[in-house]
């Protein structure tokens, strides 16, 4: 039998059709309907994808989407947002994920685009041989109806709910998530589609729930916030896609309604999940019943170590010698000193000693502020060559709100 032989190609809009396809193989989906394929095609960017070809069949692919990631201090850097990724079964092992991804990063890398790759993978472990580190969480809950009681903040019993058709507030919900995008660590912008992605409500999509239901909070005639969700007959459970407030009462007065559906046994939080510090998770009086399970969600790639780190601001102000090893992307090892602080930040190459030496994965994993440096050091990641380089490093880069993706890629 001919061993296969791989190589990676950019795609063409004629290529998409096994592109879709291929990525529904790999992650166990139904056929892709004609309907379904036209959808997909709407927000695939045909330019940023690529296919893994044996010979002249296609036998794999990965896109990216053009994004903007929210980092500590409220900025925004460029964010490459690696997506649709899949080889085929017959086609595994055989170094085509590798090959993939060293052609992104590559490309990023010598285009001088986005100096920020990330994405979610459907294996913890699969993206850290290529540098990615985790770098953000979430909090998935199961609330049982016996343990649904909250603890009511002021101003509560002031919001009214009614519910909408989830198009009819495409303004709103833009709006109030350009509001809230800058509040908290990797939080991603939307394209203009995305709003109609969220609302999408095909048969496919239901896998036997309800249709997706919207609640629209209102507080003097003024709208608050929203909510999605979708219920399951069978099991009696409501299925929570997402929760948004410009305020703690109208995002307490939404969970009240969503915990407390007349019919369910059960309330979940699915889709990406909550922050692992969301108010819920307070305001519950019996979270242990909910059973909180944390999941990692957003693994970041610094493409060019010294643009990703000059791109962020600092809680304080940062002077260190950074030690760096990077296997997959060799033009970030060796040394580099950061300095930086509230306003800006310069990173550039040096032969100074080193303050620390550590992986460009555990800067990854650092970059949004949620896994602090020293924790990392006192797992063996991260090590320090001057006294109290990890503690000043750690709370320049920490943040005071736990890092979230708050979309899937």
């Amino acid at each position: 039998m001919p061993q296969p032989q791989l190589n990676v190609c950019p795609l063409t809009p004629a290529d998409m059709d096994r592109f879709l396809e291929l990525d529904n193989i790999a992650f166990l989906e139904g056929p892709v309907t004609p309907e379904m394929a036209d959808w997909q095609r709407g927000f695939l960017e045909t330019d940023r994808s690529i296919g893994l070809f044996d010979r002249d069949e296609q036998v794999g692919g990965a896109s990216i989407f053009t994004l903007g990631l929210t980092v500590p201090e409220g900025r925004r850097v460029p964010m490459a947002g690696v997506t649709w990724v899949s080889v085929l079964p017959t086609h595994r092992r055989r170094g085509g994920l590798r090959a993939m991804m060293r052609q992104q990063l590559d490309t990023l890398h010598e285009t001088g685009a986005e100096p920020v790759a990330g994405l979610t993978a459907s294996e913890a472990s699969i993206y850290a041989r290529f540098g990615y580190g985790r770098a953000s969480s979430a909090v998935t809950l199961s609330v049982p109806r016996h343990a649904n009681a909250l603890r009511l903040p002021p101003g509560t019993d002031e919001v009214s709910l009614r519910l909408v058709e989830p198009s009819s507030i495409t303004a709103f919900r833009r709006e109030l998530y350009e509001r809230q995008a800058l509040t908290r660590p990797g939080i991603l912008t939307k394209p203009e589609w995305w709003f109609g992605f969220d609302v999408a409500d095909t048969p496919e999509m239901r896998g036997g729930e309800s249709k997706l239901r919207c609640v629209l909070a209102e507080r003097g005639g003024t709208p608050v916030g929203f909510s999605l969700y979708r219920t399951e007959v069978n099991s009696r459970q409501t299925r929570v896609r997402q929760v948004q407030a410009d305020d703690i009462a109208a995002y307490a007065a939404l969970w009240q309604m969503l915990l407390n559906i007349d019919l369910v046994r059960e309330t979940h939080t699915v889709y990406m999940g909550l922050p692992v510090d969301d108010p819920l998770l307070l305001l519950l009086e019996d979270v242990r019943s909910a059973a909180p399970t944390i999941q990692d969600k957003l693994h970041i790639r610094l493409v060019d170590l010294d643009r990703a780190l000059a791109a962020r601001t600092y809680r304080t102000p940062i002077d260190v010698v950074l030690e760096v090893a990077d296997a997959f992307c060799p033009w970030n090892a060796g040394r580099w000193r950061l300095t930086g602080d509230g306003t800006g930040a310069e990173c550039a190459r040096t032969d100074a000693p080193a303050d620390l030496t550590v992986d460009v994965r555990e800067l990854g994993a650092a970059y949004l502020g949620g896994t602090t440096l020293r924790a990392l050091e006192s797992a063996a990641l991260v090590t320090e060559h001057t006294k109290g380089a990890v503690r000043a490093a750690s709370t320049a880069f920490a943040s005071d709100v736990q890092p979230w993706l708050s979309i899937g890629i």
